[in-house]
């Protein structure tokens, strides 16, 4: 007979100090210092076991994080705890309203203090802590329709794309909310839902975790109880408000998400009848995230003469700079198909969890999710580690924000069906996953 699901939550306080340099928007000069905490940022995770199996998921009040101190968090996990580091699951929220976690040209260069001192070793206690709490669990799954999303890529007067909103375009509808039960009530739960954490745009100064923080905090002072948060598809949807614009206009904004995330939350997890004995299971593999060819040298040097007047111009000057002198110096190298990913997917029972390096558009995690054999699929955008956008075969025509921002992160861009590749790389560990879970369906 097997053991009942063990599970642990944990949760640590990772807010910087006020005068910390913010992350999300064009500023490498360092103009967008904190001025003022609105909301504490956490890290907040769970620990599961069950027949010697173990796992961890945390979810993390940050923008970004790069694969590196994704790699430190798994390996202090793995001396600390035991857990195999490709168990761990690091889940960025996204928020634009807390420190530099990634190097991104033209927009901001790392924050090694707050890295080091408080993001990295905070995670690694909250799993620490998640995993030395473990007790029988039994777990409650509901889902609903939110509308707290909406897809962001405006069609422009001039037949091109831009940031705004796009009500009639896709986006990801689904929130589904996980339940933890314990002897002791209710132990955690978990909300998933795909929007970006933008409302607070370029001219806020403060510390928060934008919407998702205003959910949250209700639905802890609803339920009693530690709440992650798991975003979804954010590759191309804004959270939804009256500013009908990609970032809200002032804290009224931000409360109108906030407020009717946490409404439709609480709606299914009220829901919850049915608490269920779950069983866990982990697939783990390495797929490739293919990269276009490098661009002609004679074409990266015509480029860089162009760019080189507005080489320390906020957003598209330096990146452009950057990438093509970059570009040049690849040639001088090896060349890369692309770039290796360790997957990890967490099953508990019907429930999946798929973590993406990056942040998918709404249709790609829709299509996976149609074809996966789990009840209910969970993408995790900006989760162990991050590669930029992962636009899809349709968005390249229209351009845009999200198909040209590739060039901040380094000399190669992700290839144009690099949307088929994860959908099919993924697809191979979920059934292998689900395999595990319903062996007598297999």
């Amino acid at each position: 007979m097997a053991q009942a699901l063990q599970v642990g939550v944990g949760r640590r306080d990772i807010t910087p100090p006020v005068g910390t340099l913010l992350m999300g928007y064009p500023d490498p000069h360092g103009h967008r210092a904190a001025d003022r905490v609105r909301d504490p940022l956490h890290a907040t995770a769970l620990a599961f076991e069950q027949d010697g199996r173990r796992a961890a998921w945390v979810s993390v009040d940050v923008a970004l994080l790069e694969d590196v101190h994704v790699q430190q968090v798994r390996e202090r996990i793995s001396e600390r705890t035991g857990i195999e580091p490709g168990h761990v699951t690091v889940c960025a929220i996204q928020t634009h309203s807390a420190p530099r976690t990634q190097h991104v040209w033209g927009w901001c260069i790392l924050d090694h203090e707050y890295i080091d001192n408080i993001m990295v070793p905070g995670i690694v206690e909250a799993i620490v802590e998640a995993d030395g709490k473990r007790s029988p669990a039994r777990v409650g799954i509901a889902t609903t329709e939110s509308r707290v999303g909406v897809n962001r890529r405006q069609v422009l007067d001039n037949h091109g794309i831009g940031l705004g909103q796009n009500q009639w375009d896709v986006f990801d509808p689904t929130m589904t909310v996980l339940r933890f039960d314990n002897a002791d009530g209710v132990l955690a739960n978990v909300v998933h839902y795909g929007a970006h954490p933008t409302v607070f745009g370029g001219w806020s100064k403060v510390i928060s975790r934008d919407w998702p923080g205003v959910m949250i905090d209700r639905v802890e002072q609803l339920t009693g109880a530690p709440t992650l948060f798991i975003n979804g598809a954010v590759g191309d949807i804004a959270p939804r408000t009256n500013s009908m614009s990609a970032t809200g206009d002032s804290e009224a904004a931000l409360l109108e998400a906030g407020y009717d995330a946490a409404l439709d939350a609480m709606r299914p997890g009220r829901s919850i009848r049915d608490m269920r004995d779950l069983s866990l299971h982990v697939a783990t593999g390495v797929y490739e995230l293919p990269y276009r060819p490098l661009p002609p040298v004679a074409e990266a040097k015509a480029q860089v003469r162009q760019w080189e007047p507005r080489k320390n111009e906020p957003g598209a000057g330096m990146a452009e700079y950057m990438h093509w002198s970059a570009v040049i110096e690849a040639h001088g190298k090896p060349a890369k198909t692309g770039k290796p990913y360790a997957q990890v997917v967490t099953a508990l029972g019907p429930v999946s969890l798929v973590p993406m390096p990056g942040e998918p558009f709404g249709s790609t995690v829709m299509r996976m999710r149609e074809r996966s054999p789990f009840q209910h699929t969970l993408c995790a955008s900006t989760s162990c580690g991050n590669n930029g956008y992962f636009h899809t075969r349709e968005s390249i025509h229209r351009g845009g924000y999200e198909v040209w921002v590739g060039k901040a992160l380094g000399a190669y861009l992700l290839a144009d069906g690099v949307d088929d590749v994860l959908i099919d790389e993924n697809l191979k560990l979920l059934r292998e996953a689900f395999d595990r879970v319903y062996p007598a369906l297999a």
